[in-house]
């Protein structure tokens, strides 16, 4: 970790979900003041992950042939453009047109995922994924406290600030980050190929799905990820009704894993991955998020919330950077921003749909249920994890067999 492009990267990261962490509260509360109902929130929440889900493997792809800084640049250009765009806002319109642009710009994440697995090897790249999603979680963690803070002085200033922001870190990676990505050399048919061939068409996802090792990692993403939504989607409803917490309890909670959350992937990440192989990190983190799950589906005081919280976080700082490097590792150099893109979908795709399929359980079969069928979730994903695991490796000898995603 003593290469300086990983903690401009981190810095880098860590500004731009700062200012994406002050206005994500406020935007319910933004959505009210223009007049619009419940209905309005959750299709403006949507909006942003359905069109994030159309374009990271777009923009992952292009960064392949362009490179990263010039991805990352518009990336973080979008978000300028969308938080100013919301500081202007007074109609619903223009609201749900500043979350579109940012959706479909979003691909922060991916490219940053293909920067680190540029510049850092298989045996550091997880720890590298560790440090970004670090990254991630103190934005989400310091945002929404500057965003209620500076909310006293109307809506539309934490949104000019978000926007000033993500400014800066688009300045930071101009003039402070190199580029990493080398073109791989190719045949002369091979590159004539490489430019007749679409940016991106639905077939690449199902040849990434279907592949022996990266198919199997995106889909423990999407099924970690579903889990994971089922309970954030209802967790505030499930708190003021079993146990009568306030927001303000619920927030503290959410910083709480946040903080154990980061914790975890910058001091217990290394050591752990020195000691345990990283295809059993995957299936602990797992049957951690599992059994928290299960513990707050019966929790009936703060202290047993704590405990599974803990159990939480430790499952979700784990998984998130072994899961990214593990797909990492097995993707050929010039398919890093690709697959990273296509694996920031399957996300959204969850995210998307998590929070829709907790609610209309929460409502039709109890409070208990989302938690419940979460747990059955990542345990059926330990399960199936398992037993492909087991084959991978006994079928070619070693965990990370070098993939052979084809030029299409």
């Amino acid at each position: 970790m003593k290469d300086r492009r990983l903690w401009i990267i981190f810095f880098i990261i860590f500004v731009n979900f700062l200012g994406f962490g002050i206005i994500l509260p406020l935007l319910p509360y933004y959505v009210e003041s223009l007049g619009a109902g419940a209905l309005a929130i959750g299709l403006l929440l949507s909006t942003y992950s359905l069109f994030q889900l159309l374009s990271a493997p777009i923009l992952g792809e292009l960064s392949d042939r362009f490179g990263r800084r010039p991805v990352l640049l518009f990336s973080l250009g979008g978000t300028v453009i969308s938080f100013a765009l919301m500081g202007f806002a007074n109609t619903l319109f223009l609201l749900f047109l500043a979350r579109i642009i940012d959706g479909a710009s979003g691909g922060n994440i991916s490219t940053a995922q293909a920067y680190i697995a540029d510049i850092t090897n298989k045996k550091s790249r997880t720890q590298g994924m560790g440090m970004m999603m670090a990254a991630i979680s103190l934005g989400f963690i310091l945002g929404p406290a500057i965003g209620g803070l500076l909310s006293v002085y109307g809506y539309s200033v934490p949104a000019f600030v978000a926007a000033a922001v993500a400014l800066i870190a688009m300045i930071l990676t101009y003039f402070f980050l190199p580029e990493s990505f080398r073109p791989v050399v190719r045949t002369a048919a091979q590159t004539a190929a490489a430019r007749r061939k679409r940016i991106f068409r639905l077939k690449d996802f199902y040849d990434a799905l279907t592949h022996p090792n990266i198919g199997l990692f995106l889909t423990i993403s999407f099924m970690m990820m579903l889990a994971f939504s089922l309970m954030q989607g209802t967790f505030a409803l499930f708190t003021e009704h079993t146990l009568h917490f306030t927001a303000e309890t619920n927030g503290l909670i959410f910083a709480y894993l946040g903080i154990v959350g980061v914790l975890v992937q910058i001091l217990l990440l290394p050591k752990i991955l020195k000691k345990i192989p990283e295809n059993l990190v995957i299936i602990f983190s797992l049957t951690s998020m599992a059994l928290s799950l299960f513990i707050i589906a019966f929790a009936s005081s703060m202290s047993a919330l704590i405990v599974a919280v803990t159990f939480l976080a430790l499952g979700n700082g784990v998984s998130g950077p072994v899961i990214a490097g593990t797909i990492s590792k097995p993707t050929p150099d010039d398919e890093q921003g690709n697959i990273a893109g296509m694996n920031q979908s399957v996300g959204s795709m969850a995210r998307l749909t998590g929070p829709l399929i907790g609610t209309f359980l929460y409502s039709q079969l109890g409070v208990r249920s989302p938690y419940l069928i979460a747990t059955g979730i990542l345990l059926l994903t330990v399960l199936y994890t398992a037993r492909k695991l087991k084959k991978t490796h006994s079928r070619s000898g070693q965990f990370f067999a070098r993939a052979n995603l084809k030029t299409k």
